[in-house]
């Protein structure tokens, strides 16, 4: 339906209403009457002023009283001759439309404006979608598609309902991911010649530095693991744990002079001591704990021989059962060994993040070069898959000014400062009055004055309200960081931006191979150049089977220029129809096989449709839709279901926006390419005669107009030959 013949029904009803002496409600609902090949909609307003009436005492039943309502609303609208008929029926009042004066002035309508049809007046509100948000020194993957094929087709939709559109893309240039990146480039790679597609490249290098520090990490936990089982009473008793702590305390005292101005370390140190004199437990975190690592190395070197020390001293006492315990351990602590190279990886990355810190020109001159070729290899892609932005935005650019804003908003008495024994807080629920959690407390500076996310989240907001003037912000981002937005909201709503109430989370599940969950970490992520390749491959094999099918005999064949046109065209289109057609609450499994199928609910079927417009006009021999008069023809029920299917499409569009869903739009094409199928087989177009042909041609122009409208408002192709 139409928005032109939702506001006339609705005029002429509440004009009716008020004529008979009823008040009209504030709203009044619209559904489409399931009577095949009559064109109208049916209005249960009656029901709701006789249920208005009964609550209000009088003695009427509902269905009676609807119905003489009904039967007085058709005779005011049956005297005003603006539509074919109107019934009263079972409390309802049906209107009917003159079929062929609706179709004249819809495809008037749909021929005239051309890329325009759809597009709502405007909204005079200004509003900044941020997606995509990659990280520089990371490959671009699958999981990233589902993110820039949701703010992309967003930003189209808002900007089609009428709304000024900013596209902003926001990149994590800075972080302790950089620093694994260009530790793991200096210590392994740097000698190296470097391929074409350098940002995968740094990709690679990152999981190559997460998997090596993990290594790390887990043989650290394993030392201190072992050493906090060593100074329990289990399983070698009270003797040994008391010799190990008197060692232990031994070497904590040249520990301390050895780092006499770390307070941090010797406040550590001593509870740990302080443990093992009292006999309480020592906990493996405490041992591996940072401050300690690099002090527990030289423990772990003189381990061995202190178990081998007072297994000898137990073996001579004829302590039999300590001493076969300490042999035991002594085993163990050997298999486990003295990997200093693995050890000393975390203390490598350490170091380099306090070069970071410090601007080592050296450094920050690599960190530029490698973030450009992230950057370029992110423009590759964009370009590839036809994403544009106004506006980009770098975690290294709003830092500083975030740690401004923190001390801004602690002067306002929102933030609480903890600090040098604790973090900057804002606690949220506090400052409502609540006494049930719902906000809770969110973190905006760390204890050492470093930034976080939300520090530089609240400074990049702050940038959009303030210099991009714009009245509502949307964040595409997963679905694990729905409730950190919302405090970030309520912060930015507290500290007097009255914006926030209109930013809106688009949160997002993940995207499943058969491979199982993508990860960059794990280093078994599917880059999306391999993921495009196989989405080309595929979609090239599935063209070529479907000409050499009989029914596409007739169809010149392509050169092999035209046939990868048309294969990248509908590769793009499957992996954008499958990241839009999900709800974006829910995980995608995604098939390559079902989202290149050219049957069923897929970007191919859609994209098919509008081929087979352009292909209809190419047999027919002109380019464009003859003038055509609906009213002197007899429409059928599958022309009447595609005038109808076109009249949604300015609706679809502006549900769309208002509840930034793109699925609607997905649902809407298969809906209309289905319509569109079901015509061209009932309704012979080039084979009709007169003003029947006139009118089927102008049905396939509108057709092929709303299709191209909506595949691009996703961000998809539209082929004209397939």
């Amino acid at each position: 339906m139409s928005a032109l013949q939702t506001e006339t029904i609705i005029e002429e009803l509440k004009k009716a209403l008020r004529e008979s002496g009823f008040e009209p409600p504030a709203q009044i609902a619209l559904s489409k009457i399931p009577f095949s090949g009559r064109w109208g909609w049916g209005a249960p307003v009656c029901f709701q002023l006789a249920s208005a009436e009964r609550k209000a005492g009088k003695n009427v039943q509902v269905n009676l009283r609807a119905q003489e309502i009904a039967s007085q609303i058709r005779d005011r609208m049956q005297a005003g001759g603006r539509f074919a008929q109107i019934e009263a029926s079972k409390g309802y009042v049906n209107i009917f439309f003159d079929t062929g004066e609706v179709a004249n002035r819809l495809t008037a309508e749909v021929l005239e404006r051309r890329e325009d049809f759809g597009r709502g007046p405007s909204a005079g509100e200004r509003v900044m979608v941020e997606f995509s948000q990659p990280n520089t020194h990371k490959s671009f993957h699958v999981g990233h598609l589902r993110n820039v094929c949701l703010g992309h087709s967003l930003s189209n939709i808002l900007d089609c309902a009428g709304f000024e559109v900013v596209r902003a893309n926001y990149l994590g240039d800075i972080g302790l991911h950089v620093i694994k990146c260009l530790w793991c480039y200096l210590r392994f790679h740097r000698e190296e010649d470097r391929p074409p597609l350098k940002g995968r490249w740094l990709g690679e290098i990152y999981a190559q530095a997460d998997k090596l520090l993990g290594r790390g990490n887990a043989y650290r936990e394993e030392v201190a693991g072992f050493m906090a089982k060593c100074l329990q009473e289990e399983p070698a008793g009270s003797w040994v744990r008391q010799s190990l702590a008197e060692r232990f305390y031994r070497r904590f005292e040249t520990a301390l002079q050895e780092n006499r101005d770390d307070g941090e370390l010797a406040r550590d140190l001593l509870a740990m001591v302080g443990k093992l004199f009292a006999r309480k437990p020592i906990e493996v975190n405490e041992i591996a704990h940072r401050p300690v690592g690099s002090w527990l190395w030289q423990l772990w070197m003189q381990w061995p021989e202190w178990l081998q020390d007072l297994q000898g001293q137990a073996s001579r006492k004829d302590k039999k059962v300590q001493a076969e315990s300490l042999q035991s351990l002594l085993g163990e602590c050997r298999d486990i060994g003295a990997d200093a190279e693995l050890w000393g990886y975390a203390k490598e990355v350490r170091d380099l993040f306090a070069r970071w810190e410090r601007q080592d020109p050296e450094l920050l001159s690599l960190w530029e070069e490698t973030r450009r070729w992230s950057l370029d290899d992110f423009d590759r892609i964009y370009s590839q898959l036809g994403v544009p932005f106004d506006e980009c935005f770098y975690e290294s650019e709003v830092e500083q000014e975030g740690k401004g804003i923190v001390e801004e908003i602690i002067g306002k008495g929102l933030a609480t400062d903890l600090r040098p024994s604790g973090a900057v807080i804002v606690e949220i629920d506090k400052l409502l009055g609540k006494k049930n959690p719902d906000f809770r407390t969110i973190v905006i500076l760390r204890s050492d004055g470093t930034s976080l996310y939300s520090t530089k989240d609240l400074s990049l907001a702050k940038r959009k309200f303030e210099k991009y003037k714009v009245d509502r912000s949307v964040y595409v981002v997963d679905v694990g960081q729905s409730l950190y937005f919302r405090q970030i909201f309520k912060v930015l709503q507290l500290w007097g931006f009255e914006q926030a109430k209109k930013c809106f989370h688009l949160a997002y599940e993940i995207v499943r191979l058969p491979s199982g969950k993508m990860s960059s970490r794990e280093g078994s992520v599917v880059f999306y150049d391999d993921f495009f390749q196989e989405a080309l491959r595929r979609a090239r094999s599935s063209v070529d089977e479907k000409r050499s099918a009989e029914q596409f005999s007739e169809i010149p064949d392509l050169d092999q220029k035209q046939r990868s046109e048309v294969a990248q065209a509908v590769a793009l289109g499957a992996m954008k129809y499958g990241m839009l057609a999900v709800d974006n609450n829910k995980q995608i499994s995604f098939d390559f096989d079902s989202a290149l199928s050219f049957e069923g609910q897929t970007a191919p079927y859609i994209q098919y449709g509008h081929a087979r417009c352009c292909r209809i006009f190419e047999k027919a021999g002109i380019s464009d839709a003859p003038a055509a008069d609906f009213s002197q023809v007899e429409l059928q029920t599958a022309e009447v279901n595609l005038l109808e299917a076109i009249a949604s499409f300015p609706e679809q569009v502006q549900r769309a926006a208002r509840e930034y869903k793109p699925l609607y739009i997905t649902v809407y094409l298969y809906q209309l390419a289905k319509a569109f199928n079901d015509f061209y087989r009932d309704c012979p177009v080039l084979k009709a005669e007169g003003a029947v042909r006139d009118a089927r041609l102008s049905l396939v122009a509108c057709t092929r107009q709303t299709l191209s409208n909506g595949l691009r408002l996703l961000g998809i192709p539209s082929p004209e030959v397939m």
